[in-house]
């Protein structure tokens, strides 16, 4: 499906509470204006109440993929870089969603290792989350076609 990875962004997204119901209102709501015939399933996603998020979730469950493919889980980490390098998210609170990430999502076994690697390093150093994150820093604007 054409919307697959960017359905699969956003369910994730909502998932961990990074994006708000309203933007997956707003993107669901641009591509049915540029199509001639709304793409299957998007009505369902406008149908659901932007603060109804369990409703989005699953509306836009089959239109996602499982599991996250790695594109989608590097641009969660590029946008929880974004937030945490803008100060609308602490580090306290990235670091719990990246433990939400490492416990919710099946990530590959590599990146779970590197992930929780971090996670303990930070205990002791305290910079070794945000420096890691920078290295994602532009994967969500490459995945939604804006790099």
């Amino acid at each position: 499906m054409a919307y697959s990875l960017e359905a699969t962004y956003y369910r994730t997204a909502l998932l961990l509470g990074i994006l708000p119901g309203s933007q997956v209102h707003r993107w669901a709501e641009r591509i049915i204006e540029r199509a001639p015939t709304p793409p299957e399933g998007f009505l369902d996603v406008i149908s659901a109440g932007p603060n109804d998020l369990s409703a989005l979730r699953a509306a836009l469950w089959p239109l996602a993929v499982e599991p996250e493919p790695p594109s989608v889980l590097r641009a969660m980490f590029a946008l929880l870089h974004a937030d945490l390098e803008s100060g609308r998210r602490s580090l306290s609170d990235t670091i719990t969603v990246l433990r939400q990430m490492r416990s919710m999502l099946r990530l590959p076994s590599t990146l779970y290792a590197e992930l929780n690697a971090v996670l303990v390093e930070q205990v002791s150093i305290h910079t070794s989350v945000p420096r890691w994150l920078a290295l994602f820093s532009d994967e969500h604007l490459a995945l939604l076609g804006r790099a």
